[in-house]
């Protein structure tokens, strides 16, 4: 059943969006056969263009969707953990909120950066170490590396709502005194199982050609912070003494996220089953990631190349039309 009704919302879209194509073909062909006065065919594109916009939005946004902002204020009333919480002025951290459905609601993160993810569609990694290290008993070590700031808990009885510090947090970045090489993901998945992810990192052999091993341990006075935070733009800054294996606290997904050392795109690789890792050089760096998809770009210029056609021929038909009018 569900897969008939995946069927019958396709073609109902895929019948939708052929017949805009029909009907707009159909009017740049009324106008260059001069059969269309053009400022009733541009008319008649931008209806077109509000029918399908509107039509589509209306499925996201729509009148059982609206509610007053007092009832929505009501709703999402911060309680006294969360506000002593969004009291820090750390730029990035998570919380752990056991007094919700940790992985199944996503209440907590109008306030916070959840351990519990923001979304029902997680990755597939990030789902699996929930299936794995959070069934039954939560695994301290793996909450340590996601730089779990601050847990969230209730009594028995689910009220006395309070909050405590997590003293082992490992922090947004770190370096590594070891590593350890793994030939595959159930076998990196059982090695987070019990490690310390501050002092070791857990790399698939898929990765061992992008380190050298002589860059394993850490000096005196190493320190790596992060300096600036966006959604998708993490700035931080470091000092090492040589150069070692850092790791940085943010989930690995190479579809877009590039890392830059002083301006300089560089490789980077995955640790822990889920998170960021890379082999830096020595000294004091800046190191950038910036969430660069290449399906963006290339779907903003097909856009602006269809636009720069659209409005050629619009303004082509224009100056025929005023040229044939000239001419009688």
């Amino acid at each position: 059943a569900l897969v008939q009704d995946r069927i019958d919302l396709f073609k109902s879209d895929a019948l939708r969006s052929l017949f805009f194509l029909v009907v707009g073909a159909a009017v740049l062909w009324l106008i260059i056969e001069k059969k269309l006065n053009a400022n009733l065919a541009l008319g008649g594109i931008a209806i077109l263009i509000l029918a399908d916009l509107w039509t589509v939005d209306k499925r996201y946004l729509n009148n059982e969707k609206f509610v007053t902002k007092a009832i929505n204020d009501q709703q999402w009333k911060p309680r006294e953990v969360d506000e002593f919480i969004l009291r820090d002025q750390d730029p990035n951290f998570r919380v752990l909120d056991l007094t919700i459905p940790t992985f199944s609601s996503a209440n907590a993160t109008y306030f916070h950066k959840t351990v519990g993810g923001y979304h029902a569609a997680k990755l597939k990694r990030y789902q699996e170490v929930i299936d794995k290290q959070f069934s039954g008993s939560i695994n301290q070590d793996v909450l340590d590396m996601l730089n779990t700031k601050y847990f969230i808990t209730a009594g028995q009885d689910g009220q006395n709502i309070s909050m405590k510090v997590n003293p082992t947090a490992a922090g947004h970045a770190w370096f590594v005194d070891n590593v350890q090489f793994v030939k595959d993901n159930d076998q990196e998945m059982t090695a987070i199982s019990s490690f310390d992810p501050k002092k070791e990192a857990i790399i698939n052999d898929e990765f061992k050609s992008q380190l050298n091993m002589n860059s394993l341990g850490t000096s005196e006075n190493t320190t790596i912070n992060l300096v600036s935070y966006k959604p998708d733009n993490l700035k931080y800054e470091y000092t090492s003494g040589k150069s070692g294996v850092a790791i940085f606290s943010e989930i690995w997904y190479p579809k877009g996220w590039k890392m830059y050392v002083d301006g300089e795109e560089k490789p980077y690789f995955r640790a822990n089953y889920i998170l960021r890792a890379a082999e830096l050089p020595g000294g004091n760096h800046t190191v950038e990631w910036k969430f660069e998809p290449s399906s963006y770009y290339l779907g903003e210029n097909i856009s602006l190349i269809g636009s720069i056609l659209l409005s050629l021929i619009l303004a082509f038909a224009i100056y025929n039309e005023n040229k044939q009018k000239h001419i009688a």
